[in-house]
């Protein structure tokens, strides 16, 4: 069985067979009632039929994922799941609950039933399913998943601003922005749906579990796409600050000692004058992230991602932090991350880049640090990265936008 992801209105790399209604009818054209000629037929290739077959399903998936035959229900969305092979709804549904991970173990038998009796298991058209109706092979089927408890994160969703068409709130750390494994109740998205009570609102944008700060969502599932292309275009410019230990000697910040390799592969230790919006470090690197593995590491090659460092400031919190104000250009993971361990000064309590080895930014082969399971996470030590500021220009209302965290640094 694959399934495909309504969050995001976009099928899954595992669910690539879309089953939409039949597409096209055998209507005639208005050439088929022509008077013949005597210059051969034209032939239209295949794979134009194909193209306009595949786009056309394509539209339909779009629009059922846009509509989906089950509302949110608190804050949680439906999940939707191809069969591979013909069955009852019952032991479809019932095998989905059994092989599901991190799921509620009073997710029982009188649970499943429950979910017949409500209405809660339907086909794409809204067809409510029975427990014994049989599901052909190939056919898409709704219903609602009920996670594992979750360890609560502290903190609530901070109101920034709000009008008819976007909301945004600083993310408290410790929180995923969208759920994905054992996150799903507690992440930004469910929890600033039951908090503010909007189930159509969607993040633009995503922020790492354990960064803080501000996030865009959208209020109506109209408007999700204009602004996603802001993101998708690079027309946002963000702010993040990295707090970070101050290093041994770093009294006057009017001018750094930066260490060999932190601007780019193989850059030479240098002493540069601190950086400032009109003259920013910039630092390009090729950072690649395997799949399964727990860092970013730095490679050779064309670099895939680039960092502005606009200022270093000491901390108003902490004499002896530093805080770096750092604008991404790429998104690539742990850039940030990475890019303060390359000046060897790791963000304060990051769990991986604090204690990871000079070899193994470079080799993926190396070991890693021990980093403490999620359950075992300690909430009084957040990771030191905020995203402080998000600006752009409106893509509805061409005003410019602005948004500032709450959080001090």
């Amino acid at each position: 069985m694959t399934s495909t992801d309504p969050r995001v209105g976009r099928l899954t790399p595992t669910s690539r067979h879309g089953t939409a209604a039949e597409l096209a009818g055998n209507k005639k054209s208005k050439t088929d009632c022509a008077e013949p000629t005597t210059e051969p037929p034209t032939l239209v290739p295949m794979n134009w039929l194909t193209s306009a077959i595949i786009e056309l399903k394509s539209i339909t998936e779009e629009l059922i994922l846009r509509n989906p035959p089950l509302p949110v229900v608190d804050g949680l969305n439906p999940s939707r799941v191809r069969l591979d092979t013909a069955t009852s709804a019952a032991a479809a549904v019932r095998h989905l609950i059994e092989n599901q991970h991190h799921h509620d173990p009073t997710d029982d038998e009188t649970a499943l039933y429950e979910r017949f009796r409500r209405g809660e298991v339907r086909l794409d058209n809204g067809t409510v399913l029975q427990p014994a109706d049989t599901v052909a092979g190939g056919t898409f089927i709704w219903f609602y998943r009920r996670p594992a408890p979750e360890r609560p994160v502290p903190g609530n969703m901070h109101l920034l601003y709000r009008d008819e068409n976007i909301l945004v709130a600083d993310k408290p750390p410790f929180m995923s922005t969208l759920p994905r494994g054992q996150h799903i109740t507690e992440t930004a998205v469910v929890r600033a749906r039951r908090q503010f009570g909007i189930d159509d609102l969607s993040p633009v944008h995503r922020l790492d579990r354990l960064t803080r700060g501000v996030l865009l969502f959208t209020v109506r599932r109209e408007v999700r796409g204009a602004y996603q292309q802001l993101f998708e275009r690079r027309l946002v410019q963000k702010t993040y600050d990295a707090v970070t230990p101050r290093p041994p000697g770093w009294t006057d910040l009017t001018q750094v000692e930066v260490p060999a390799g932190a601007l780019h592969l193989g850059s030479p230790a240098s002493a540069l004058a601190a950086p400032s919006a009109a003259e920013p470090w910039v630092l390009r690197h090729r950072l690649i992230k395997d799949r399964g593995h727990l860092a970013t590491y730095v490679a050779e090659g064309d670099a895939n991602s680039e960092t502005a460092v606009v200022g270093i400031r000491p901390s108003d919190l902490d004499d002896s932090k530093l805080v770096w104000t750092l604008q991404p250009h790429s998104g690539r993971t742990h850039q940030l991350r990475v890019n303060m361990r390359l000046f060897k000064t790791p963000i304060v309590d990051d769990p991986i880049y604090t204690d990871i080895s000079d070899r193994a930014l470079y080799d993926q082969t190396a070991p890693l640090p021990f980093v403490p399971a999620v359950e075992d996470e300690d909430f009084n030590r957040p990771m030191g990265l905020t995203a402080r500021e998000l600006s752009f220009t409106d893509p509805l209302s061409g005003e410019p936008r602005h948004f500032v965290s709450s959080y001090s640094t």
